[in-house]
């Protein structure tokens, strides 16, 4: 696990709504479903529950979106990590495979839909996510993406290389547009739906960190420092953060850190030029390019280090070099000011985990990049199954046993050592 300092404001949360936090837990509670953690899986798994009509109670380490739901780049996509449709129902057969796209080809509808429904101002802006090829090799699998998912039924797009470079303003061979998909200030987005389940029942205890849990009768008490919750029904959503709290469950993800940084806002001569239309995107570079404007016009992208010794400045540094070269018009290096990261979960094969724990434990998550759209239809569903309006068969994904990493700890350190590597592919391309 890696550590964040959570209580200082960034970006996004300096530019969102503020939110009372909510009381934490103070003695012996009783409920029908009990989640852990409160990140957009958490939030939409007790959701899911609660709109079956059980009781729900939520219980959050930190305070809503002090994690990666709160503090990730706000990209809203409904495609998969890496793989395509055909990929996807290759791996888990056509029953799961076709469940799963269709609920991919939806997400970030969902996710949209949600702050329709309970009126969350998240800085929404659902005007499509690009996936530009930078080679042809890309390109090839760029229009890959785009068959199968236009085959599939999705809203999809193909860009040819005029109208993908000037959409981006960047030079790109070509793309793909998803239509239904976007961007938002992400922590927004956490607190709007803290607020939204409130108002449908759910009980959110905040600075109530899960410490134990221990079997039983009536089902599972869990520990905090200053009370428990007990229910028949646990869902841990804890995802990068997942601690010892159920044997061995961490060493089936890998935390992964990044950083973002933002630019100051920019003046209408330069957004005229760049990112027309305001889409979000997202390129096919190993070391991944990806770009949105914040609700004040600002240009947020991020990346990540090797070593993060002076994070902050060579995180600027980085970030202002690579939009100086994608973005002609800037005509040098542009200011950045804000700056903050973060950690999420990956796992090898970049395909979402749901785990039967034991009778009455469950664990969903790990969507290795592409969380903000996924977890708010994936986290429904947790919560439908989890109430018992779901039976493991009805499922869109497989449930299992617990999938460690092999050499997790070896494995924990390549995969955040790796970015030197992939610049130096992405240069031989």
């Amino acid at each position: 696990m890696f550590d964040v300092d959570w209580k200082t404001p960034h970006l996004w949360r300096k530019t969102a709504k503020t939110r009372t936090t909510a009381p934490s837990l103070k003695g012996d509670l009783k409920t029908d479903v009990l989640v852990v953690g409160g990140g957009f899986t958490g939030m939409a798994s007790a959701l899911g529950a609660r709109d079956g009509g059980v009781n729900v109670i939520m219980l959050e380490g930190n305070e809503i979106g002090s994690s990666a739901s709160g503090r990730n780049n706000g990209l809203v996509i409904s495609h998969h990590s890496k793989a395509s449709p055909s990929e996807f129902e290759a791996a888990y057969g056509k029953q799961y495979g076709e469940r799963y796209n269709g609920m991919v080809a939806q997400a970030a509808g969902v996710a949209f839909g949600l702050m329709q429904r309970f009126n969350i101002d998240a800085h929404q802006v659902q005007q499509g996510w690009i996936q530009p090829a930078h080679t042809e090799k890309t390109l090839a699998r760029a229009r890959q993406f785009h068959d199968e998912w236009k085959a599939f039924g999705a809203d999809v797009s193909w860009l040819d290389q005029d109208e993908a470079t000037a959409r981006i303003g960047s030079p790109y061979l070509g793309g793909w547009l998803v239509n239904n998909s976007g961007h938002i200030n992400p922590f927004a987005m956490t607190v709007g739906l803290a607020g939204a389940i409130e108002s449908e029942g759910v009980a959110i205890f905040e600075n109530s960190r899960a410490l134990r849990m221990e079997k039983v009768d009536g089902g599972w008490r869990v520990h905090t420092a200053s009370g428990s919750v007990t229910a028949p029904q646990v869902v841990l959503a804890t995802n990068a953060l997942t601690n010892d709290i159920w044997p061995g469950l961490k060493r089936t993800l890998i935390p992964f850190k990044v950083f973002q940084a933002a630019t100051n806002p920019l003046p209408e001569e330069l957004r005229s030029q760049m990112l027309v239309g305001n889409p979000a995107v997202s390129d096919m570079r190993n070391d991944l390019r990806y770009f949105h404007y914040d609700v004040d016009n600002r240009l947020v992208s991020g990346g990540t280090h090797t070593f993060w010794l002076n994070e902050a400045d060579r995180g600027r540094t980085k970030v202002a070099a690579m939009l100086e070269k994608a973005f002609k018009a800037f005509g040098g290096k542009p200011e950045m000011k804000e700056y903050w990261h973060g950690t999420f979960a990956v796992v090898p094969d970049r395909r979402p985990r749901l785990y039967r724990l034991a009778p009455g434990v469950v664990f969903g998550g790990v969507y290795s990049g592409r969380g903000v759209a996924l977890s708010m239809s994936l986290g429904q569903e947790i919560g439908r199954w989890a109430a018992g309006r779901r039976t493991d068969d009805q499922m869109p994904l497989p449930v299992t046993d617990m999938k460690p990493v092999p050499f997790h700890p070896i494995a924990v350190q390549m995969a955040n050592r790796m970015h030197s590597w992939n610049r130096l592919q992405d240069r031989s391309n």
